[in-house]
C-alpha cells in the first residue's frame, strides 16, 4: 500500500499531493510543445472556487526579484484565500531569470494566461470580463506591465494572436517593484533580472510603470509599507502619483511598518491585513456582492 500511495503522488507530479484539494489541475500554457525548451515550466494552477457567482477570478504572479517564484506565501496561500472569498484563482507560474530569460518572457506567459483563461471561461465557470490579476514584489511589476500596456501583443512575434482582449478588471499590486530607472530607488536585483546587465535606456523606460500610468488603464489596488527594506516604499509612491494625474480608479495603502514578502500571512501591524481592505474594495469597484466561507 505504502509503494501505491507514492506512486500516485510521484505521477501527480512535482508534490502537487501536498497541495489542497482545490488546486485542480495544473496547465502548461504553452502545450506540451513550445517554440522554445525554455517556455515548458510556464505553468498555471486552476483554484476554482466552489461557489462563485460573481464570476470573479484572480490571476495571481508571486514575487521573487525576477529570479525565482514565492509560490506558497504569494502564490497557494493567496489563491486558497480567495477561494475563501468565492473567487476562482489561478496562480502562474512564469519565466524567470534564475534560467536565463528575460523580457519579454515573464509578461508572454501572463498575457498568455490571460488569454486562456478568458477563452476557456465557460470551463473555469467564470465571466471573462471578471478576470482580474494580482502580483507582488515583481510580481506587482509584472501586473503592472499588463496594466499599463494591456492593448500591446507581446507574444506577436510567436504567432500568437489572443481572440480577446488582454485587459485585466482589476489590478492589485502589493509592495510592488515600479520604476527601472530611477537609481535612488529602482530595485536593481529585478531590473537585472528582467533586462540583463546590458538593458538600453528606451527598454528601461518603456518598463518603468510610473513613466507609462495611461487613463484608460484597470482600477489598480496598490499596498506598500515605508519600512519596506527589499523594496523602497517611493516606487509605490510614486505610481500611486502617476495614476492620480493621469485619473486611473486606485487605491493606496501606504502603511508606516516594516514588511516584505509577507503574503497574507499574519503578524503585527495593518498592513498584513491589507487582504481585509482589498474585499470591500473589488466589491465596489466590480459592483458586486462576493461569496464568503
Amino acid at each position: 500500500m505504502r509503494r501505491i500511495i507514492l506512486t500516485i503522488c510521484a505521477v501527480v507530479a512535482f508534490g502537487f499531493c501536498g497541495l489542497s484539494a482545490s488546486a485542480q489541475t495544473s496547465i502548461k500554457i504553452w502545450g506540451d510543445n513550445p517554440v522554445s525548451s525554455k517556455m515548458k515550466r510556464s505553468e498555471m494552477l486552476v483554484f476554482k472556487a466552489e461557489n462563485n457567482p460573481s464570476g470573479i477570478s484572480v490571476i495571481v504572479c508571486p514575487g521573487g526579484s525576477y529570479m525565482y517564484l514565492g509560490k506558497k506565501v504569494e502564490g497557494t496561500e493567496i489563491a486558497r484565500w480567495l477561494n475563501e472569498n468565492g473567487i476562482t484563482a489561478f496562480v502562474l507560474h512564469y519565466r524567470t531569470g534564475m534560467r536565463g530569460n528575460r523580457h519579454p518572457a515573464m509578461i508572454q506567459d501572463l498575457q498568455r494566461a490571460v488569454q486562456l483563461v478568458k477563452e476557456n471561461s465557460a470551463e473555469y465557470g467564470i465571466d471573462p470580463d471578471n478576470v482580474g490579476v494580482m502580483g507582488f514584489s515583481a510580481g506587482g511589476h509584472l501586473a503592472g506591465i499588463l496594466a499599463d500596456y494591456f492593448d500591446t501583443n507581446f507574444s506577436a512575434e510567436l504567432g500568437v494572436t489572443p481572440r480577446v482582449s488582454l485587459r485585466p478588471a482589476f489590478v492589485a499590486m502589493l509592495y510592488p517593484v515600479i520604476t527601472m530607472t530611477d537609481e535612488s530607488i529602482v530595485h536593481k536585483k529585478s531590473r537585472r533580472n528582467l533586462l540583463s546587465k546590458n538593458y538600453t535606456p528606451e527598454l528601461a523606460q518603456k518598463m518603468s510603470l510610473e513613466l507609462n500610468a495611461r487613463p484608460d488603464m484597470p482600477p489598480v489596488f496598490l499596498m506598500q509599507t515605508v519600512g519596506d527594506k527589499v523594496v523602497d516604499y517611493r516606487n509605490a509612491v510614486s505610481y500611486a502619483a502617476a495614476l492620480k494625474e493621469k485619473n486611473v480608479p486606485h487605491r493606496f495603502l501606504l502603511f508606516d511598518e516594516p514588511g516584505h514578502g509577507f503574503g497574507i500571512r499574519k503578524g503585527k501591524g495593518e498592513a498584513r491585513e491589507w487582504h481585509l481592505r482589498f474585499i470591500p474594495w473589488l466589491e465596489e469597484v466590480m459592483n458586486v456582492s462576493l461569496v464568503r466561507y
